[in-house]
């Protein structure tokens, strides 16, 4: 077999301010969906916004541990413009791990390899600090993952991204036989086991505030991590359904008026009720959010636009009855040598 020729340009450290006019248009081809998710545009409005407001010159690791800078990373340059990226960002917790994210080549430069030393050089940086890789890729691109998989990543587990557009006046006139209510530590036994098939403990540090299986606990004890956590703000419900909790909701605040991430630990026969009574609870904290829309000429309320993260089978019958569409497939790899 051939080999690529070695490929044109060079590889170097990641300038955000000068480099992001380059790599925006190709992030957006590369990761907005057809369906316009509004979390991708909102991520990609943010990017473009902050190439003036990021420090001038190589962006560095401290830049992003200070909130200075999104990430930092290494582009691939040439005849003067970035045409690759491979990004890095912190996940928390312990031990170390560090999530490589924004893995793009522009279409001309695909196939020399390019991609493959960003990596590369990327993992060298982390194994250089003992910590750990992850990375994460949609289960439908497979060509990416036999990269992946060539450069010593291992498949770890497989989630579905659900989403759900939230019309708040329709979801408060609801009516149904599950009903939201206040989480009691009576409820914890049940909870656990929910909380662990949705969101392993050995996966916390993916779901901020850290770690979920505390802040999300019924009872004082959840309201005391939920307060060591600087959580204080968010929400936690019960569903109960036939005089027995079948469900927990949880909601944190965020950044942004119209986009939101739920989390949801509930039993194996969860049904479209108990679904639709979680999203009820969250309709009485929400202010509707009106825009003007220029065509009519009148203010419209604008949806709010709700995400969950789920193992591949989790409530994969009850969330599309209550109306939330499977958005992706993705694969979480960890680095595991080679």
């Amino acid at each position: 077999m051939t080999r690529p020729a070695s490929p044109a340009g060079h590889l170097r450290a990641l300038n955000y301010a000068a480099d992001l006019p380059d790599l925006l248009p190709l992030l957006r081809a590369s990761f907005a969906r057809d369906d316009e998710d509004p979390a991708t545009e909102q991520t990609l409005r943010r990017l473009d916004w902050l190439i003036l407001r990021v420090p001038r010159g190589t962006t560095t690791e401290a830049q992003v541990v200070s909130g200075r800078a999104p990430f930092f990373g290494w582009v691939w340059e040439h005849a003067g413009r970035a045409v690759g990226l491979v990004a890095l960002v912190h996940a928390a917790g312990r031990p170390r791990r560090y999530l490589l994210t924004n893995i793009v080549v522009h279409p001309d430069y695909r196939g020399q390899g390019i991609g493959r030393a960003l990596i590369r050089r990327a993992l060298d940086y982390i194994q250089r600090r003992g910590a750990q890789a992850w990375l994460e890729v949609d289960a439908q691109n497979t060509r990416a993952q036999r990269l992946y998989e060539a450069l010593g990543f291992v498949r770890v587990d497989q989630r579905v991204d659900w989403y759900y557009p939230l019309d708040v006046f329709q979801a408060r006139a609801w009516r149904g036989a599950a009903r939201a209510r206040a989480s009691h530590g009576r409820d914890a036994p049940a909870f656990a086991a929910w909380l662990e098939k949705a969101y392993p403990r050995a996966f916390q540090w993916r779901w901020p505030p850290q770690p979920l299986h505390r802040t999300m606990r019924p009872g004082w004890l959840g309201a005391l991590a939920r307060f060591w956590h600087a959580a204080t703000d968010g929400r936690v419900w019960t569903v109960e359904e036939g005089g027995r909790p079948v469900a927990v909701w949880a909601w944190w605040p965020e950044p942004g008026p119209v986009q939101r991430t739920l989390y949801l630990a509930a039993a194996e026969d969860l049904s479209p009720d108990a679904v639709r009574a979680g999203l009820h609870a969250l309709a009485q904290v929400l202010e509707p959010v009106a825009v003007y829309h220029f065509r009519s000429g009148r203010m419209l309320t604008e949806p709010y636009h709700l995400y969950l993260n789920l193992p591949l089978a989790r409530h994969a019958e009850a969330l599309p009855r209550a109306g939330w569409r499977q958005q992706r497939v993705v694969w979480w790899m960890r680095f595991a040598g080679g």
